[in-house]
């Protein structure tokens, strides 16, 4: 019967490997390092239901990879600031200037 290691031990083994997963989605070394703790911790929560005969370095890998796609994910979710912000329209409900037969339905609608 094969028993788990401690898990200290994982990180010190698997930490390089998990930290090159994070290097290659990531550019930006402190996006990385938050991969990489939050791969431990997601880990940390899972490895008591882990099989023992589980590749625990394939598993972490994935994690790494699921963790830094997040991590690029929620930066694409960002605002983007920008130096002038586009004019409001004059009026709220002003029709589009489009001359699509759309627009002339839209237009003819009653307010609500």
């Amino acid at each position: 019967m094969t028993t788990k290691q401690p898990f200290e031990t994982l990180v010190t083994q698997h930490g390089p490997v998990v930290w090159r997963v994070c290097r290659a989605v990531l550019s930006i070394p402190a996006d990385a390092e938050d991969a990489w703790s939050e791969t431990f911790v997601a880990a940390m929560r899972a490895y008591p239901d882990l099989p023992d005969t589980a590749n625990v370095q394939a598993w972490l890998v994935t994690i790494a990879h699921r963790k830094a796609v997040d991590v690029v994910r929620a930066r694409a979710r960002t605002a983007v600031p920008v130096a002038v912000l586009p004019e409001p329209p004059a009026h709220r409900d002003a029709v589009p200037e489009h001359d699509s037969p759309v627009w002339a339905a839209v237009a003819a609608l009653p307010p609500r």
